[in-house]
């Protein structure tokens, strides 16, 4: 059995999986039991009499496809259908409902093609890796049996619930894990309560639902809480030994005005020679008190990274450390990995020196208190940055000096704005407001000081260990695929706008294209479109430079609480200081082989992903749950995107993005333009496209689907329905009306055959 089988079958909480984990890799030390290339543990020298069920998870613990089937990952839309993305490169496979089989959405799949009449087609030959093990939904309690209603539509099977609901009651949002999965389409799936998340009416349920169907532990194992509190308080004579002592160097935090743990701070003063200004970037020393092998470390290793959603943090290390010993807080010392720069008058780092040290940070700032002093606003509480307004106005100076020598070797700046979500202070089940994060400028302007002053400490160190060839965790952005680039180039010149693939191989070309569309209606859509064609950065052992920086060497080295690849290259720069024999702390480790830091860098990758998705979805969760009071409203948008299926609109006020589907456009029938983007009504000539200012009313939302649908008043009124609809309660787990495909990419729907022959 897998570990998360076992611990399904004994029906284990949270810490008893933890301590089962611990067992499992106890038995196995001792030889009692081994762990199979499908990660299934057994004991050793037993042999199965049958083969397994497929596995639960990526294609890594999958069986091979059958002979002349193709595999592929599966997505199934809630009429039946779905589409096969192949992972040998050639195009999506349609795949109609009767051909589905047991196939769940997100399954990796083999699957049987032939050539249709509208493209490739295909059938489900054998699932050969399941894509979830959790579900979530609304118990209900029917008489002799309990169901869960699932929250996505494209669960298509009936799910039923066994051990009598883990103490769920009717209409409570549960999570469930399945525990047997359909052999058969008309099959149902069988499941067991995990956790009751209380009234589906309430916003923290449904985070609760990202949280646990992402995997991200919430809550921190006895072993490592006990640890955490066993942290000191306070740094002690015999941790300041084998370091350079800069408390008295005007270090200052500049974070958000919420945030609870700092992780680096600066100061700037006069270099060795005029012309010259050193900066200082003091990094928490997190590997000091975080050490290879013990409770803390295995913890942050299966975090990975700090989580931050709108209602709460979860942090990649305990409150101790995080916001304690460890975290830069003001007027106490506390022990860092610093990169001291000297940056010439033109921008440049003439001369660099890594060093363990300890520090005593003298100014807790914020970038909202930072943008009003620089612009000489310094009333009421803003009174306390007036003895830090020399200082800061010096680092404003000295990071437009690195930011213009990055603009111009051709780093990219993406205006893409995010979005942040207010929840009221007094109750955290009221969403008050949902703004672009950072959009005042005098705000961008001091979140960039800092920015610029990390982005050089990081370039930094990772010249100090490409100059040495050393082995670290690089932070990699390749080169995107000229395919990639072509296909944009067709869109962006069919919209006017000059774009050379050539020149795209180039970041300071690539720069100079975002420069030419800045201030233009459809530049966020083609920024974002641009931004998709790029490949996604990641960790590796095999540097390759980060080519949206135009940086030939990066890692990352700024954010240790909060990412375990800083915490990692931390560890192997004092590993190479106590070689050289620089001040490096108190802490001696061999650096790990190659293989095992490709291992970490594959991981780290992985959970990033994992935060970043979960981040994400919780975000549109909130905007749903906003915007659901609102249905009936009409706001001003803009046309952020558009696909065969209707178009993306975006609202500025408050930050929402919804979808105009196309059966709602009435009066005509409409084309769409793959190579321009745009939506044309073939009789009326009406033509929608990238940019264009809309207006819309709010017809349905639905939180647990996360989405906002929208409609053009006008095409009410020609309809004759009425001015204002009343949001249709929620249904969760029940699917909507069967529609087209909602993907630019399904260009196929099932032929459709009348003739009771036919259905048959």
């Amino acid at each position: 059995m897998k570990a998360h089988e076992l611990a399904a079958a004994i029906a284990a909480d949270e810490k008893s999986r933890h301590r089962m984990r611990k067992i499992l890799a106890e038995l196995s030390d001792e030889g009692i039991i081994e762990k199979s290339e499908g990660s299934r543990y057994r004991p050793v020298g037993w042999k199965p009499e049958a083969t397994p069920a497929p596995a639960t998870g990526g294609a890594g613990n999958a069986a091979p496809a059958a002979a002349g089937a193709h595999p592929g990952r599966i997505r199934v839309h809630p009429a039946g259908y779905g589409f096969v993305e192949r992972e040998d490169g050639e195009d999506d496979v349609f795949v109609a409902a009767r051909h589905r089989g047991p196939a769940l959405d997100g399954d990796r799949v083999s699957i049987a093609t032939w050539q249709g009449y509208k493209g490739t087609e295909g059938r489900v030959v054998e699932v050969l890796a399941r894509g979830r093990a959790k579900v979530t939904g609304t118990f209900r309690g029917i008489p002799g049996a309990f169901l869960l209603e699932p929250d996505d539509p494209r669960i298509l099977h009936h799910v039923s619930i066994i051990d009598g609901g883990g103490g769920a009651r009717e209409g409570e949002a549960v999570v469930a894990e399945i525990v047997q999965y359909p052999t058969r389409p008309e099959e149902p799936m069988v499941a067991r309560v995990l956790k009751v998340l209380g009234s589906s009416d309430d916003p923290r349920t449904e985070v609760s639902k990202v949280i646990v169907c992402a995997e991200i532990p919430d809550e921190f194992p006895d072993e490592v809480s006990q640890a955490a509190a066993r942290a000191p308080s306070a740094v002690t004579l015999e941790d300041e030994l084998d370091r350079v002592d800069l408390r008295e160097r005007n270090f200052v935090t500049i974070d958000p005005e919420t945030a609870r743990d700092f992780d680096d701070a600066v100061c700037v003063e006069d270099g060795p020679r005029p012309g010259v200004e050193r900066l200082w970037v003091a990094v928490a020393d997190v590997s000091h008190y975080v050490r290879p092998g013990t409770a803390l470390d295995r913890e942050a290793v299966i975090r990975g990274v700090s989580v931050y959603l709108p209602d709460r943090a979860i942090s990649m290390l305990p409150h101790q450390l995080s916001a304690g010993i460890c975290s830069l807080n003001p007027e106490v010392d506390r022990l860092a990995m610093v990169a001291r720069l000297d940056v010439d008058s033109d921008g440049n780092v003439i001369d660099a020196q890594m060093q363990a040290a300890v520090i005593r940070s003298h100014g807790r700032l914020d970038y909202a208190g930072v943008a009003a002093a620089l612009s000489g606003d310094l009333r009421g509480s803003r009174a306390r940055y007036r003895d830090h307004l020399p200082h800061l106005q010096r680092l404003q100076k000295l990071s437009h000096r690195l930011r213009a020598v990055r603009h111009a070797r051709g780093s990219l700046d993406f205006e893409i704005p995010e979005a942040k979500v207010i929840l009221d202070e007094d109750d955290p089940r009221r969403v008050r407001d949902v703004v672009k994060s950072r959009s005042a400028p005098e705000v961008k302007e001091a979140y960039r000081i800092i920015e610029d002053c990390m982005l050089a400490a990081n370039e930094a160190v990772a010249r100090f260990f490409r100059t040495r060839g050393l082995d670290t965790l690089w932070r990699v952005h390749a080169p995107p695929k000229e395919e990639r680039l072509a296909e944009f180039a067709k869109l962006a010149e069919s919209l006017g706008v000059a774009f050379s693939v050539d020149d795209a191989r180039s970041p300071k070309k690539l720069r100079a294209f975002l420069e030419s569309i800045r201030g233009k209606p459809m530049e966020r859509s083609l920024s974002f479109l641009l931004l998709r064609s790029l490949k996604q950065a990641v960790y590796d052992v095999v540097n390759v430079g980060h080519f949206a920086l135009a940086a030939p060497d990066y890692l990352h080295f700024t954010s240790p609480i909060r990412r375990y690849p800083d915490l990692i290259v931390h560890r192997l720069l004092k590993s190479q200081l106590h070689q050289e024999g620089l001040p490096a702390g108190r802490l001696r480790l061999t650096p790990p082989p190659r293989n095992e830091l490709q291992a970490m860098a594959v991981q780290c990758s992985a959970h990033e992903r994992r935060a970043m998705v979960a981040e994400r979805e919780v975000v549109d969760m909130y905007r749903a749950f906003l915007m659901r009071d609102r249905v009936g409203e009409d706001f001003d948008g803009t046309i952020v995107g558009v696909t065969s299926f209707g178009l993306f609109v975006e609202i500025a006020e408050p930050f929402v993005e919804g979808l105009v589907k196309v059966e709602r456009m009435r009066g005509d029938s409409w084309g769409f333009d793959e190579r321009t983007l745009r939506l044309t009504g073939r009789r009326s000539g009406r033509a929608f496209g990238l940019g264009d200012p809309v207006r819309v009313r709010i017809e349905n939302v639905s939180v647990a689907r996360r989405k906002i649908d929208f409609v053009f008043p006008e095409d009410l009124a020609a309809a004759g329905e009425p001015a204002t609809r009343v949001a249709r309660p929620e249904r969760p787990g029940r699917p909507e009306r069967p529609g087209r495909p909602e993907r630019s990419d399904r260009k196929r729907r099932e032929p459709v055959r009348k003739g009771r022959k036919q259905q048959r």
